[in-house]
């Protein structure tokens, strides 16, 4: 499985204290290899403040593959065996993919939900012998972390580092 997009609905506790001015970023781990680290950040937006709820689009994500080889500088062939861009998930996402969120800082935030969506691509018939790679054009929900869980790099306050399993 390709995942060429991925989607974060990020929501912050309403609680007092709950917020951060702090970066958060979500590392997208494959089989425990940190693959590719995103900012939970919309620079003109105070992101992570106390009930926020934010969505954040990650589009175009680079080719990392997983376990198809690459083909050799210079060969091409037709139909190409993978997508020009993407994350290759071979056994699939479930037990395979971790967000690890990571804190910058100790003013803390409490993490309220977080919802994963993913764009697939997939090789799908282009005309009646030929085959090519698409990118699905809805969003298909992954999963759901829902467990209230402060992060701050202060220990008394939380965890500097999260996993988030999909199980």
């Amino acid at each position: 499985m390709w995942m060429g997009a991925i989607r974060l609905d990020v929501a912050t506790k309403d609680a007092p204290y709950a917020g951060t001015d702090n970066l958060v970023t979500a590392k997208i781990v494959r089989n425990g290899t940190g693959l590719l680290k995103l900012k939970l950040d919309y620079p003109t937006e105070d992101d992570l403040e106390r009930g926020a709820e934010r969505a954040y689009y990650y589009s175009n994500l680079p080719w990392i593959n997983d376990q198809t080889p690459a083909l050799p500088d210079g060969i091409g062939q037709i139909p190409m065996p993978y997508p020009d861009h993407g994350i290759e998930f071979s056994s699939g996402l479930k037990n395979h993919l971790q967000l690890q969120l990571h804190i910058y800082g100790d003013d803390m935030w409490i993490k309220d939900n977080i919802d994963a969506f993913v764009k697939e691509i997939r090789e799908v018939a282009t005309s009646f012998d030929t085959y090519g790679w698409q990118e699905d054009k809805e969003w298909e929900y992954v999963g759901t972390w829902s467990k209230d869980i402060a992060l701050s790099q202060d220990s008394s306050e939380g965890f500097t580092n999260l996993n988030l399993n999909l199980n």
